[in-house]
């Protein structure tokens, strides 16, 4: 029986005259290949009009003061947040050359009434750590897939956590993999969100990377075949796109 339903979609206002901050923590230290995860992800959003923030090699002090500092400027003409951290880790940790930060701490300061110019807007958080040791082995399949190269105004209360969206490069207790030519993670995320995508919804485009990921091989010291595969939480209320702005700014 066809259902006579109609679902009508909300979608969060990109209309703002700035798409918004961007912030890239990076900790290079003995981790090849991230200076080749820095350079796609400048390049990207700021084709994207972000305004990027790189933090690089930074203490855990002196990122906690940065993402506070972020947390207190007026985003009230931006679109969204974006915070992109690259750097060893552990389960809910990631870490650093003076100690860690737990991964909750990245997105803290901009929930709830902490940033209030925030409120109802996208907090995109993107992850690029090992979260355990495991490897990903994969399965063997019989088939092979082909594979292609106006915002309301705020007067109720909305959940605290409402509006964050979270992205592993790879599934908790698992190796994420990093190459001299970046990691398969920020590399497909940075090939899909340089495609045209403005007519695409966030979490299509997020789906896309994880194929992109999970298509690709790797070895381990025991010339045994890796596999890996993102994970998204999503905490999103409406749907998401990059509008293209009028200008960049």
């Amino acid at each position: 029986m066809e259902s006579t339903l109609e679902l009508t979609l909300q979608s969060y206002n990109m209309a703002h005259p700035k798409r918004g901050i961007a912030v890239i923590i990076n900790n290079n230290g003995d981790r090849e290949g991230s200076e080749k995860d820095v350079e796609a992800l400048q390049a990207v959003l700021k084709h994207l009009q972000f305004d990027v923030r790189l933090l690089s090699d930074k203490t855990t002090v002196e990122i906690r003061h940065a993402l506070k500092e972020v947390s207190q400027e007026d985003h009230s003409n931006n679109d969204c947040l974006a915070i992109i951290a690259i750097a060893h880790g552990y389960n809910d940790r990631i870490d650093f050359d003076d100690g860690y930060l737990h991964i909750d701490e990245l997105w803290t300061n901009f929930v709830g009434n902490k940033c209030p110019s925030l409120i109802g807007k996208p907090k995109l958080v993107f992850i690029q750590a090992c979260r355990g040791g495991k490897h990903d082995y994969g399965a063997s399949t019989a088939t092979a897939d082909a594979r292609p190269g106006l915002e309301e105004p705020v007067d109720v209360k909305i959940p605290m956590y409402a509006d964050l969206l979270v992205m592993y490069s790879c599934y908790e207790h698992h190796v994420s993999m990093r190459f001299p030519n970046g990691s398969w993670f920020i590399q497909s995320l940075c090939q899909v969100l340089g495609a045209n995508i403005a007519k695409t919804e966030l979490l299509a485009l997020l789906t896309h990377v994880s194929y992109l990921v999970s298509i690709r091989s790797g070895q381990t010291k025991q010339s045994k075949v890796v596999k890996q595969i993102p994970m998204v939480t999503s905490m999103l209320t409406k749907a998401f796109s990059f509008v293209p702005k009028s200008s960049a700014d």
